[in-house]
């Protein structure tokens, strides 16, 4: 018998919005909440399991009732007055589509309830349980908070639980890209506790790609079916479910042998809005980037069972975000490592790169992170902009490379001129520039130096005050009322129907460059909040730049100066990728796998 997936229940801890475990109607509790729903399709389709059985240990219940997609298909009954356990088995084989759970019905006279189990399964009698052992690979840079309250979890629910098997086949690798962990008492006095089961290696600061990567070589020295046969990629500031790794570990002990190299991907979900979907799988195509179905609200069961997560048939048109997402050994190799990228795009680069292999996403393997609308990318946009461009050159169809190219430097360079980010148009230009530069180049950088530039480039968020003596007493009052009256409003709803509903460019827009060619408004500064469209800013002199999620701020001006500056630079640019863009997409596309092989990372990460 094989664990899939714990109940889950709320918890401070992780999450405490109810719905996404269950759904009561009276005395009656679905357990049909996102993280307890079991995917039909998907176990079907790629894994070998033969029966589904419900291992439950309950108190204060009378019954409990097995659903398929909101029909009762069955019931048993139970003894609400002692804490007993069941085994039930689902109908497994009747069903190759839709979701599972169960329900309970409680005993109204009940002083007591309790609550515990998993889904487990049986395999054929000609099939045997597929060896696993897991490498986590945790790339982090002084985040020592998450990072401590991460590993707790891991340990208390999954590391040191001696009901779990999957603690014995899984070890931590936490990478430390700032070299401060070890400094870090609370962490050390967590770590001793652990039993050896969470290692901690410096490592130079090569941003989130020379992170994951050090942290897959690691994993690499002890590849073999007795060590590791694969290895799990998760961001150092995101909220875990410690449950992903049973749910990981269960699926892969099952999987087909077709898809024995099939990658896991997580789900995210925001920090801010824990019921929110973010996204379970990514689309890039023409050098953007498509969320098929963001913000679900996952408190809904008609969205918890969306078509979106619980069809199969993406398998090779998606990729998962390295915030949490498991490779098989056989995908992951010494001749096959992520593009030292520093961080953006590396692990778009590398779905892209390894489609072939085919992902799964699963409800439950998933974790919260911050919204990422929620602050401006500053010298984030370097990196957007230059790995985007290999990511054109490496995997786009060659018929229109060129063109695309041209669209995504041109675009950026304009998106920087009407919000009045001078500085952001120069960081835009120095990205497409290192691109053109080509294999050779990225491979002689040196990553912590390279970003320390970049990020000398750009503008620096300051606190509302730190700008009073460059504005008018009239004008700081105005931003003082604006911020105030948007937060205000500002929340969930805005951000969602802002999603669908951003200012829009008109004809006047276009023609008039956003009203640089008109008069600017006289004696007026405007707010604009960081998910905010640039359009909004038509004809402003004046913008005042408002992150929600640091409540930082920038203050910017409209300088013809640095418009032709910036015409210039458009049309510098549009010349030069003409010239060269063809020659740079040949020369990754011919050298590229010299850069990705584990002894150039060694040198790379002077290791």
């Amino acid at each position: 018998m094989i664990r899939l997936q714990s109940i889950l229940l709320p918890t401070k801890e992780v999450c405490d919005v109810s719905e996404l475990y269950y759904h009561r109607d009276g005395h009656r509790i679905d357990y049909n909440g996102y993280f307890n729903l079991f995917y039909l399709e998907k176990w079907n389709k790629y894994t070998n399991i033969e029966r589904l059985t419900l291992h439950i240990q309950c108190l204060g219940y009378q019954k409990l009732v097995i659903v398929h997609d909101g029909q009762d298909v069955q019931q048993e009954e139970l003894n609400s007055t002692q804490l007993q356990e069941y085994q039930i088995e689902f109908p497994y084989g009747v069903y190759d589509t839709g979701c599972f759970w169960f329900a309970l019905i409680e005993d109204e006279a009940a002083k007591q309830r309790s609550l515990d189990g998993y889904l487990e399964a049986t395999l054929p009698a000609d099939r045997k349980q597929n060896p696993v052992h897991i490498g986590i690979d945790i790339c982090t840079y002084r985040r020592e908070t998450y990072v401590t309250r991460n590993i707790r979890q891991l340990r208390d629910k999954i590391l040191l639980n001696p009901n779990i098997e999957a603690a014995n086949h899984v070890r931590v690798y936490l990478i430390d890209n700032g070299q401060t962990l070890q400094g870090c008492e609370a962490f050390e006095q967590l770590r001793k506790t652990c039993e050896e089961k969470v290692v901690v290696v410096p490592n130079m600061n090569a941003g989130g790609a020379g992170g994951f990567t050090r942290g897959m070589i690691e994993v690499l020295k002890y590849k073999g079916n007795k060590t590791f046969t694969h290895v799990l990629l998760m961001d150092d500031d995101a909220v875990l479910e410690p449950d992903t790794i049973v749910r990981i570990y269960g699926f892969l002990s099952v999987v087909k042998d077709e898809w024995k190299d099939i990658t896991i991907g997580g789900a995210m979900l925001r920090e801010d809005y824990p019921h929110r979907l973010f996204c379970a799988g990514e689309i890039w195509e023409n050098g953007k980037i498509i969320n098929p179905r963001v913000h679900l609200d996952l408190r809904k069961l008609s969205e918890a069972t969306s078509a979106y997560l619980t069809e199969t048939g993406h398998e090779h048109e998606w990729y998962s975000g390295w915030w949490c997402c498991c490779y098989s050994l056989n995908t992951v190799r010494a001749d096959n490592l992520p593009i030292p990228l520093f961080f953006h795009h590396d692990d778009i680069e590398f779905g892209l790169r390894n489609k072939d292999k085919g992902i799964v996403f699963l409800n439950g393997v998933s974790v919260w992170h911050r919204g990422a609308e929620l602050t401006f990318p500053g010298s984030n946009i370097y990196y957007d902009v230059r790995n985007n461009l290999m990511e054109i050159a490496l995997h786009q169809e060659t018929g229109n490379t060129k063109r695309l190219a041209k669209k995504l430097v041109i675009k950026s360079l304009l998106v920087a001129l009407i919000r009045l980010k001078y500085k952001e148009a120069l960081i835009v230009y120095k990205g497409f520039e290192d691109f053109l530069k080509g294999t050779e180049w990225l491979a002689s950088q040196q990553p912590d130096i390279l970003n320390q530039e970049i990020r000398a480039m750009a503008y620096q968020m300051k606190p509302l005050e730190a700008w009073e003596e460059y504005l008018t007493k009239e004008e700081y009052e105005s931003v003082e009322a604006q911020i105030q009256e948007r937060k205000q409003t500002f929340g969930e709803a805005e951000l969602l129907q802002r999603r669908v509903e951003k200012t829009k460019a008109t004809f006047l827009h276009y023609i008039t460059l956003n009203g640089w060619l008109l008069p600017a408004e006289r004696h007026a500064i405007k707010v604009s909040f960081s998910p905010d469209s640039p359009f909004e800013n038509f004809r402003q002199s004046k913008v005042l730049l408002y992150e929600p999620g640091s409540e930082r701020t920038l203050l910017l001006k409209k300088h013809y100066k640095d418009f032709a500056k910036i015409g210039l630079l458009i049309m510098k640019a549009f010349v030069s990728l003409e010239r060269n863009f063809k020659t740079a997409e040949r020369d990754y596309r011919t050298n590229i796998c010299k850069l990705t092989n584990q002894k150039s990372w060694e040198k790379y990460l002077e290791l």
